[in-house]
């Protein structure tokens, strides 16, 4: 099963070649593809927010450059354009923090619950040719229902989204989180 699916997406199906399958059960909500989904969701939330946060600045120091006492037609319009800009983020950021709120509350809803088996899961690495004929490994994550006669659900673990997702969890279950080249150790000091 595994084979065939993956020969889908690759530029040269011929050159697969399997090198390590590891299978394991798989319980909710951390298998789970919903408690997946919910959790790609509230990152994009939580993206939209910084972004409609920056636009709010950026209007806020437009709204500041255009006011004053002697403002001409031209400065008030401007002014009104970022005043507009600016009401119109801080609603789309408090729209997005409520859904933020639901999705967080449906999440830890499913944490609390009691875990449950849902089949099994399965990392697969395999090596094939890329787009410019180089062999490139790749990793993957399969979910299996409980009779392992169906996919359930496939993750490409190099992708920046997967990887994401697995930091979200780490810091749900309160681990330390450490990004590739970053140090997020508050007892380190830099010396000069």
């Amino acid at each position: 099963m595994i084979e065939e699916d993956i020969k889908k997406t690759l530029y040269h199906p011929e050159t697969y070649d399997p090198a390590e399958t590891q299978v394991d059960s798989a319980f909710t909500p951390f298998d789970d593809p919903v408690f997946y989904e919910k959790t790609i969701q509230l990152c994009k939330i939580g993206m939209s927010i910084d972004e409609y946060d920056r636009k709010m600045k950026s209007a806020k120091s437009s709204m500041s450059i255009w006011s004053g006492p002697y403002q001409s037609a031209y400065s008030k319009n401007e002014y009104q354009e970022a005043k507009d800009e600016y009401d119109e983020n801080a609603q789309n950021k408090k729209n997005a923090e409520k859904k933020a709120k639901k999705l967080a509350d449906e999440l830890k809803t499913m944490l609390d619950k009691e875990q449950l088996f849902i089949g099994f899961k399965a990392r697969h690495r395999f090596r094939a040719n890329n787009n410019a004929g180089q062999i490139v490994f790749g990793e993957m994550k399969y979910l299996f229902d409980k009779d392992m006669n169906k996919i359930v659900a496939s993750y490409d673990m190099d992708d920046d989204e997967y990887k994401t997702v697995q930091i979200v969890y780490k810091q749900m279950l309160g681990e330390d989180v450490q990004i590739e080249g970053e140090n997020f150790d508050d007892d380190e000091v830099l010396e000069e």
